[in-house]
């Protein structure tokens, strides 16, 4: 199996970075990356860790340096951006960085069409960043550790701009940032040339519910899809609905 490492950006101590109405970096790139687990797990052709699970303090090199150790395929960190303006309404997108010593290009590119696709935001494109002090060196150390330590495939992803109201308002969507976990899963199996079929397919929540339309509980196969959307009562009493007609009949 392909081993993936993902690194949820920021967290534990290191939270300050936040959107104009509550939106919170270090916890909205955690939700990301358990998604992507989820997503790559389900496949069966992944061994997935997280850097981090919880929110959690933990130093930038240290987190490079987990992936390199534990010898990953692939480390993704999770990010979201920040433009620097005292208000940003203009700057939005996803945008993705590759170590200055990979030939990660095209995955890099690919990878951020599909997110900035997935969400409906700009297409920033893949960046390198070159160190300040060591042009052949990565300037952030997170990428650079990891590849140091030589892990083959290094992205940073920046899925969209949290300054940014508009794209707050997308990073705050869970259904969004399950579609930013799903395109980012699809870009990953092609890499790797997983075919994924079509039960495989399912995270746990979604196998929940197929599980049920399979023993006949529900009947609306479009549930699949919307188990993970926040659980409401019509759902509960829809359930109990179909299982009373089930046992009366």
């Amino acid at each position: 199996m392909y081993k993936i490492m993902i690194d949820p950006g920021h967290g534990g101590k290191d939270r300050a970075n936040r959107g104009p109405t509550g939106y919170v970096e270090a916890d909205g790139v955690l939700d990301i990356s358990l998604k992507l687990k989820d997503e790559l797990v389900a496949t069966g052709a992944f061994e997935v860790k997280l850097t981090r699970e919880t929110d959690a303090t933990l130093g930038v090199r240290a987190r490079g340096k987990m992936a390199a150790s534990w010898g990953a395929d692939m480390f993704i960190s999770e990010h979201t951006n920040s433009s620097g303006l005292a208000s940003n309404t203009t700057v939005r997108g996803t945008e993705v960085y590759t170590s200055v010593d990979l030939k990660d290009d095209a995955l890099g590119a690919e990878m951020a069409k599909a997110v900035a696709e997935s969400i409906g935001t700009k297409n920033i494109g893949a960046k390198k960043r070159k160190s300040n002090n060591n042009p052949e060196e990565d300037y952030y150390a997170v990428i650079d550790e990891a590849q140091d330590g030589g892990v083959a495939h290094i992205l940073l992803i920046e899925s969209a701009f949290h300054d940014n109201k508009d794209d707050e308002a997308l990073l705050k969507d869970d259904g969004k940032r399950a579609a930013i976990a799903k395109a980012q899963a699809a870009v990953i199996c092609k890499f790797y040339g997983v075919s994924v079929e079509e039960e495989k397919k399912l995270n746990w929540r979604q196998k929940i519910v197929q599980e049920a339309l399979d023993l006949g509980l529900i009947t609306d196969k479009t549930w699949v899809d919307k188990a993970d959307e926040t659980s409401s009562i019509w759902f509960v009493c829809a359930i109990a609905i179909s299982m009373y007609k089930k046992l009366k009949g």
